[in-house]
């Protein structure tokens, strides 16, 4: 006896995809950034120095004096001479007073006293080391103020582009099933 069989046959279904893919681009600019400083404000005052010059000493080395301190040493020397003097006159008084031992004492203080004795010192030379020389400087101030940066940013934001994807789904193959009894 023949057993019925079952025939199956089938072809499966084929489905294609096809795929674009999506596009994405994103540009970043940089931002626009400025800087600027400004300079500081700054005053400085400068108070003037003091500059002295003594050449008084200079002066007198070279004989060159004021009418103060020549009147000054012509009264001492007319001092020590007059009292130079006084003693030359109390000497040749106390002479005249001996008289009576000889001589001329007349004659011998008149010859004495003829001749004029007189000497000149020229001043010396000039020197450095008698110039005095000072200086005090003048105090500065200074004065700064200090500014701030200007500092500004600017944003740019991203250029963005998309463009989506595309799926194109389609039937190539139609599934098939075929049943078949064999006897």
């Amino acid at each position: 006896m023949n057993i019925p069989k079952l025939q199956m046959q089938s072809t499966p279904g084929r489905i294609g995809v096809t795929i674009n893919k999506p596009e994405q681009t994103i540009k970043q600019h940089k931002a626009q950034q400025s800087i600027q400083q400004p300079k500081a404000d700054m005053k400085i005052e400068q108070k003037p120095g003091k500059l002295t010059i003594d050449q008084t000493n200079a002066w007198h080395n070279l004989d060159m004096k004021s009418v103060m301190v020549r009147t000054e040493e012509l009264v001492g020397i007319a001092k020590n001479l007059w009292m130079e003097g006084l003693a030359r006159v109390s000497r040749e008084g106390d002479e005249l007073m001996r008289i009576e031992n000889g001589g001329n004492p007349i004659a011998a203080q008149a010859k004495r006293n003829t001749g004029y004795d007189f000497t000149f010192q020229p001043g010396g030379r000039p020197t450095y080391e008698l110039v005095q020389v000072n200086y005090q400087p003048g105090k500065a101030q200074i004065d700064i103020q200090r500014r701030e940066p200007i500092i500004e940013n600017k944003k740019r934001n991203p250029e963005h582009h998309y463009r989506p994807g595309e799926i194109d789904v389609s039937l190539e193959q139609m599934p098939d099933l075929k049943i078949d009894w064999k006897v």
